[in-house]
């Protein structure tokens, strides 16, 4: 999860044309470190609260309940986000789209790899370890960066 600065421009509005936001891809709810406190405690059951009267997909009510701003009678949970190093707690598109050929990056030794975003997971999954245990520099060699070799390809 990172962000950045973000400016619409609508000509029509001359000096006043920019409107600055901030962009902020959402947080992955598989891979968190949560401390115990009121707000933590007041998010989770949010979170609970909502998935329980409705059917919906974890992360989105996970990411709502954090960023979400106060407005009318909803008030946002007070929690503290910060977030981990993505070299070191990478995800799978992450390390096979961009890691593994980026020559920078080759010594990098991440904490954990998270693998999301790809549907062979177990066999990726040998092949990281095959990668960063084992050091067979080769090992991810046999995938392509997404889940096929030509997009757009929907399984």
């Amino acid at each position: 999860a990172y962000g950045w600065n973000d400016s619409i421009e609508d000509a029509g509005m001359g000096w006043g044309r920019h409107a600055d936001t901030i962009r902020i891809f959402a947080l992955n709810s598989g891979v968190f470190y949560i401390r115990s406190n009121s707000e933590s405690l007041a998010l989770l059951s949010r979170i609970e609260a909502k998935l329980k009267r409705h059917k919906a997909w974890d992360q989105s009510v996970f990411n709502e309940a954090i960023w979400l701003p106060a407005h009318n009678e909803y008030s946002n949970p007070h929690i503290r986000v910060r977030v981990m190093d993505f070299i070191q707690f990478m995800n799978s598109k992450t390390l096979f789209k961009y890691i593994r050929h980026n020559q920078h990056y080759k010594e990098a030794q991440p904490v954990m790899v998270h693998l999301n975003y790809h549907p062979d997971k177990w066999e990726r999954m040998k092949a990281v370890v095959e990668y960063y245990v084992k050091n067979n520099t080769n090992a991810l060699d046999a995938f392509p960066d997404g889940s096929c070799w030509n997009p757009p390809c929907i399984q």
